[in-house]
């Protein structure tokens, strides 16, 4: 039996979703639970690789190889019993064999939490860095729509990544505040390697400039990582949600 699965995680203990062979993953603890739960790992192929440090609510994986007859709606709560606290399966349907869980994605979503005090909240600390300096989030809000479109994003890509097409169309990019925190969305059609970090960072950098619109479009023309911001720590970042 071939099916989805929505998963929701805690990244803070895991080195990412893939796979490695000296650190714990999301995918192996997947498997792990699978072959606990069914007798066999299957294949588990996911939505993104996900960094060490970031956290999920919607991600998608296809699972292959369970067995036939298995109700699809009794899996959630059957792995469930055998993941550990900081990983669950929130949602599990049947797919084609054909289904691929990254290259059917239409686009994805994701959130990124500041922590905008000088004091930390040990109840928050693995989800959102401290950002000490004031964040006025309408002044961020107005400098994400910059980067709303079809853009080359080639200044917002990590340095070392061999992706060559860097065009990406993000729909939306917006900030609020909620309390101290205020968050970051961004929606897009595909993701470079660290992009949806290097764009919070460069608009949290940018907001003292009082020529930042400016900045920003001279940044994304140069199609040079060395011009944007600074890459934000990976536990701020969570992948809300997949389209398809």
């Amino acid at each position: 039996m071939t099916c989805a699965l929505k998963l929701a995680y805690k990244g803070t203990a895991y080195c990412g979703w893939q796979v490695q062979k000296n650190a714990r993953s999301v995918q192996q603890t997947l498997q792990d639970a699978m072959e606990a739960a069914f007798g066999s790992r299957g294949t588990v192929t996911g939505c993104s690789r996900t960094d060490a440090g970031v956290h999920a609510k919607g991600f998608v994986c296809k699972a292959e190889g369970l067995p036939e007859g298995i109700p699809v709606s009794r899996v959630p709560e059957a792995l469930g019993r055998r993941l550990p606290p900081d990983i669950a399966v929130r949602e599990a349907w049947p797919v084609p064999d054909s289904f691929h869980p990254r290259y059917d994605a239409k686009g994805k979503e994701y959130s990124y939490r500041v922590r905008n005090s000088r004091i930390s909240d040990p109840f928050d600390f693995d989800y959102a860095p401290l950002w000490f300096l004031p964040i006025d989030a309408e002044r961020a809000d107005a400098l994400c729509k910059v980067f709303c479109g079809t853009q080359d994003f080639r200044s917002f890509q990590a340095v070392g990544s061999d992706v060559t097409d860097t065009v990406r169309t993000v729909s939306d990019f917006s900030c609020r505040r909620e309390g101290e925190l205020v968050i970051f969305t961004v929606q897009a059609n595909g993701f470079l390697y660290n992009m949806a970090r290097i764009l919070v960072g460069t608009v949290l950098d940018l907001l003292e400039d009082p020529s930042a619109e400016r900045r920003a479009t001279e940044i994304l023309a140069a199609r040079d990582r060395a011009l944007a911001g600074r890459t934000m720590p990976a536990k701020g970042l969570c992948l809300e949600r997949v389209f398809y």
